[in-house]
């Protein structure tokens, strides 16, 4: 009876990681849509990602805030690492994209693409959105 119930009790924690992973996005090459706020920010940048006011460039972009937290799955590379938790994402768009959502800062909205996790000092958040043309 013991053994029965073991069996049953590891069967189903396996079976609820599965279900949870399941819900987790996927990276590139599929296609996801999140909601949430527009707003822009900036963080320091090259030579030393540190301090503007120590001289460090300013590296200026898009996020989004998401209405709902979400979690990745993992993938082989460095750009599609598991995350939990997930409620800020940063844009990576076109000189025209900026311009066409720039008047929607501070608003709420959806955005359609791809998802890859950050492998550089110029990701400043953990999961970046490639935004669909």
């Amino acid at each position: 009876m013991r053994t029965v119930l073991k069996i049953a009790s590891i069967a189903l924690c396996s079976f609820s990681y599965i279900t949870a992973n399941a819900a987790c996005l996927k990276y590139e090459p599929e296609e996801v849509t999140l909601a949430g706020k527009l707003h822009r920010e900036t963080f320091p940048g090259s030579p030393n990602f540190e301090s503007v006011a120590d001289g460090d460039e300013r590296e200026t972009g898009f996020y989004l805030t998401l209405a709902q937290p979400i979690c990745t799955q993992a993938d082989s590379g460095p750009d599609r690492q598991a995350h939990e938790s997930v409620r800020e994402v940063q844009l990576v768009l076109s000189k025209e994209q900026y311009a066409s959502l720039r008047p929607q800062l501070g608003q709420q909205l959806k955005l359609r693409g791809q998802l890859f996790s950050s492998f550089t000092g110029h990701h400043h958040a953990d999961v970046l959105l490639r935004v669909d043309p």
